[in-house]
């Protein structure tokens, strides 16, 4: 019965606290990154998330040859980036390797600056593997972030 009480009353007090957040001096530089490219071209469009700011952008590179551009969309919680770098880390450390393009691909990456840690996940969006499947769902899941697109620029 104690023990019943002991693990009720630490229930209660955990619900009851305010999350913390994974940002700190050792995670304060990481970017989670996610998008299509085209690999003949050289060529990338997606999102990032970036910690410091706890902000979400739109990303491009048109080839090869130019750098990659930024565009902020939208502020993120903690909460919502510390969610998805737990998903990504997890899913990194069990998959710790996937690199399977077409002439398109897809991809996930996780890249800490202070770490100097990159890593990313590459796989061709034509096909429906089993290799893939965990990447997948994190990607699907990060697009849920990703705010709607306005009519107005629809029609441009």
């Amino acid at each position: 019965m104690r023990m019943f009480i002991l693990l009720m009353g630490s229930l209660f007090i955990g619900c009851t606290s305010t999350p913390s957040t994974c940002i700190n001096d050792r995670t304060i530089g990481t970017i989670i990154r996610w998008g299509d490219g085209e690999l003949g071209k050289g060529s990338y469009s997606g999102y990032e998330m970036h910690a410091k700011e706890l902000a979400l952008y739109a990303v491009n590179k048109p080839d090869a040859t130019s750098s990659m551009s930024l565009v902020i969309l939208d502020s993120i919680e903690s909460r919502l980036f510390c969610g998805k770098l737990q998903d990504i880390v997890g899913t990194f450390t069990a998959i710790q390797s996937l690199y399977s393009p077409g002439k398109t691909y897809r991809s996930v990456e996780y890249v800490n600056t202070k770490t100097n840690v990159h890593m990313k996940a590459i796989w061709n969006p034509e096909f429906t593997t089993f290799g893939s499947k965990e990447f997948r769902a994190i990607y699907d899941s990060l697009m849920l972030a990703v705010p709607p697109i306005p009519k107005a620029q629809h029609e441009k």
